[in-house]
């Protein structure tokens, strides 16, 4: 084991005791009745939902006028680590227009996916979006009526976009089934549209937007923290499924470990952009356009600052069957490169491809993550088929030559 592996280790299990020491406290200010609502029916009641919108809209917005009554409509959504339901919303404001539910995430009930989340920091990634990001980014994402953080825990109210005419949600079975060329097209074009906006800003600009403490690699010890995290999930993921991740993968993983400094400094040498960083099928919505069927984007839980080919490389190996992604992968890889074009980025397809390869191995290690720690509540299925996906691109790209070649 490296020293950076074993610093990170003990990096990781502070912040994890940490977070297990908030969320034990979150429960004594819930018995002083200061603390966020923790479950859908502590929420929904109008008291709640006034205090946050009076409390907790996003600057710069205006607060939805106050509810008169507030119901769970029954409806849940599967999510790897949150709950997220809708709730009717009932107002005695009748003279504008105003959504009849709203949709919400808080802290799913597993302590272990809860620890991990606050110890690695993704849900405060999203409410960094929410707060300040979603209304400047040039593509379609959920309104924010409500974003709050106390503690451990945090409340988002968004725009339930169901109630949009014509619009299509993606799930994870969805992704899991494998979608077409044309919808990929589509997305590739979302993405190009979102990081032509961010592309290569002063850094700055990009500290002010979102800061590098909340970076998952680059924040103080966040080197040591992601080697330690995925060097620890290679074993369990290989025992969970060996006919899928062989000794031959792990041995290409372990020596990815080894040269973890120089992969982390190939990944984020500039220029960089403001990534969704978990852009897979699930995390895409279609809605109509003023010209026909547009993308949009929701759960901005990996967010950061990166090169724009890591999502587009994350999105066609988890969200394409592999003998589909053969077929296309060139054609797609240089769709996305006109699309940048079109808004004044140029990206030479030839560093494309080789960030492309480069990156195929953060993609892969997202499902050692999933499959190997169990920290996430996803389908098993699901992550099983994200992982197969995962390990037949990193073969297929060789990235074991292009690791040699780093």
């Amino acid at each position: 084991m490296q020293v950076s592996e074993f610093r990170g280790q003990l990096s990781l299990g502070a912040r994890l005791a940490g977070s297990l020491g908030r969320i034990a406290l979150d429960r004594v200010v819930e018995g002083l009745g200061h603390s966020l609502p923790r479950t859908q029916s502590q929420l929904a009641n109008p008291e709640a939902i006034n205090q946050l919108f009076r409390e907790f809209t996003p600057l710069g917005q205006s607060p939805l006028p106050s509810v008169q009554s507030v119901a769970l409509s029954g409806v849940d959504f599967e999510s790897s680590n949150c709950t997220n339901f809708l709730i009717d919303l009932e107002f005695g404001d009748l003279s504008q227009d105003k959504p009849s539910t709203a949709y919400v995430k808080i802290p799913c009930p597993e302590i272990a996916t809860r620890a991990f989340a606050n110890a690695v920091g993704f849900w405060e990634v999203e409410e960094a979006f929410c707060e300040r990001v979603a209304s400047r980014v040039p593509i379609r994402v959920p309104r924010v009526y409500a974003v709050a953080r106390r503690g451990a825990r945090f409340v988002l109210l968004l725009e339930n976009l169901g109630e949009i005419p014509g619009t299509r949600m993606f799930i994870n079975r969805d992704m899991a089934a494998g979608t077409t060329i044309e919808c990929a097209r589509m997305c590739l074009q979302t993405f190009a549209e979102l990081h032509a906006e961010f592309w290569d800003w002063p850094q700055d600009e990009q500290e002010a937007l979102l800061p590098r403490r909340l970076h998952v690699y680059l924040a103080p010890g966040g080197r040591a923290r992601t080697q330690a995290l995925n060097a620890a999930s290679i074993d369990p993921a290989h025992r969970s499924a060996p006919e899928i991740f062989t000794r031959e993968d792990v041995a290409v993983c372990r020596r990815a470990i080894q040269k973890w400094d120089a992969l982390v400094d190939y990944w984020y040498d500039g220029p960089l952009t403001l990534v969704h960083g978990d852009s897979h099928l699930a995390n895409c919505f279609e809605y109509p356009g003023p010209h026909g069927p547009q993308m949009g984007m929701i759960d901005f839980q990996g967010m950061h600052w990166c090169k724009g080919i890591r999502d587009v490389q994350y999105f066609l190996i988890n969200s394409l069957e592999p003998e589909v992604l053969v077929e296309h992968e060139a054609e797609l890889i240089d769709f996305y490169i006109a699309e940048l074009a079109m808004r004044g980025v140029s990206l030479d397809p030839i560093d494309a491809r080789d960030q492309y390869c480069g990156y195929s191995f953060q993609t892969l290690m997202v499902a050692l993550t999933s499959i190997g720690l169990g920290t996430l509540t996803e389908r098993d299925e699901t992550v099983r088929t994200i992982l197969r996906r995962s390990v037949a691109a990193m073969n297929r790209l060789d990235f074991a030559s292009w690791l040699d070649r780093l």
